[in-house]
């Protein structure tokens, strides 16, 4: 490094003379978000963190923004004293988004970016577990699936997995069965995952 003190020095038969500068070397920030992967994933209602490694001489000033905007506490987001770890208790859709850290100090600004996505565990809704049909009547089971990414859809009748068929209709988001012209041998119980 270039920093330090250098002296400048004039000497002749009189005597001599000296001037001294003191020089700091600045250097602009680099900044390095989470291990460089974008993007991040997190599933809602977990915590998520997101480190943000600067370096730079002076030691850089750290902000957070998402989408274009600086975050605070009204964003379910707390950043840590330093500035380098951002941490959201409680991720919530409104979580995804794209997050910067922006780095600062006197030789410049820089940042990093991490697109966030949120994650939803499958959810199924309860319905009725008791059904009665006539015979040669038609079942209709519902599986009212949600989650992000949309969850996929299987149903079993007993251990055996279910696929449309003759006689068995099966929606193309699999979340409803449809037994057309039911006979005894379609009793038993069912089950979508």
């Amino acid at each position: 490094m270039d920093t330090g003190l250098y002296t400048c020095t004039a000497t002749n038969a009189a005597g001599n003379a000296s001037l001294s500068y003191s020089l700091h070397v600045q250097v602009p920030p680099q900044l390095l978000i989470g291990d460089g992967e974008s993007p991040m994933t997190a599933v809602a209602n977990d915590s998520l963190r997101i480190h943000c490694r600067a370096m730079g001489i002076p030691t850089p000033r750290i902000q957070w923004l998402k989408d274009g905007h600086p975050l605070g506490e009204q964003d379910g987001a707390v950043v840590s004293e330093d500035g380098r770890t951002l941490l959201i208790a409680h991720v919530g859709l409104g979580h995804e988004g794209l997050y910067v850290c922006q780095g600062s100090n006197w030789a410049g600004v820089a940042q990093a970016e991490v697109q966030v996505l949120v994650q939803v565990p499958p959810n199924i809704e309860p319905s009725a577990v008791e059904l009665d049909i006539l015979e040669n009547g038609t079942a209709s089971l519902q599986c009212l699936a949600s989650g992000l990414p949309a969850p996929d859809i299987t149903w079993y009748k007993g251990r055996e997995q279910l696929s449309a068929g003759p006689g068995r209709t099966l929606s193309r988001d699999g979340k409803h069965l449809e037994i057309h012209r039911a006979q005894l041998s379609d009793a038993g119980s069912y089950r979508c995952v």
